[in-house]
C-alpha cells in the first residue's frame, strides 16, 4: 500500500515539475537541512564555523548528491561513478563557503549563522549548472 502510494506521487512528481522546478523544491529542502545542520553545529561548538562547517559538509553533501541524483535529474546511471562525479562539485562549494564565512566575519562584521545562508542561496545556480552538465550528464546530450 505505502509502495503504491509512493509510486503514485512519484509519477505525479516527473510529470508536472520541470527539471529547473524539482531542483528549487529539492535544493530548497538540501539548503534548509544544511543549514539546520550548520547552525545546530555551530552552537553546539561555540561558534566555531569552520568545524561547524565540515560537519555540515559531512552529513549534507551525502544528502544532496542522493536527493539531486534521483529525485532531480532522475538519474539511473551507475551510482559510484555519480556520486564520484558530484563530490567535486561539492568539495568545490565547500572550499568557497570558508573564505565567504571568514570575509563575512572579519571585514563586514556579519556573524556565521547570517553569512551562511546567503552564501547557500548565492551557490545554488553554480551547482545547477555543475550536477546537470558534469555530475548527471546523460550520455549523448550536450
Amino acid at each position: 500500500m505505502i509502495v503504491r502510494i509512493y509510486n503514485f506521487f512519484e509519477h505525479l512528481w516527473f510529470k508536472y515539475f520541470s527539471e529547473k522546478i524539482r531542483f528549487v523544491l529539492v535544493g530548497g529542502f538540501n539548503s534548509l537541512a544544511a543549514y539546520l545542520i550548520f547552525l545546530g553545529a555551530y552552537y553546539l561548538l561555540e561558534g566555531r564555523y569552520g568545524w561547524a562547517l565540515i560537519i555540515q559538509n559531512i552529513i549534507s553533501i551525502n544528502i544532496s548528491i542522493f536527493t539531486m541524483r534521483y529525485y532531480v535529474f532522475r538519474s539511473r546511471g551507475d551510482i559510484a561513478k555519480e556520486y564520484a562525479k558530484s563530490l567535486p562539485v561539492y568539495i568545490f562549494m565547500f572550499i568557497a563557503n570558508y573564505p565567504w564565512l571568514w570575509i563575512f566575519d572579519h571585514w563586514f562584521g556579519v556573524r556565521a549563522p547570517i553569512a551562511q545562508p546567503i552564501f547557500i542561496v548565492t551557490s545554488a545556480i553554480g551547482t545547477f549548472i555543475l550536477l546537470k552538465y558534469f555530475s548527471f550528464r546523460k550520455r549523448g546530450i550536450s
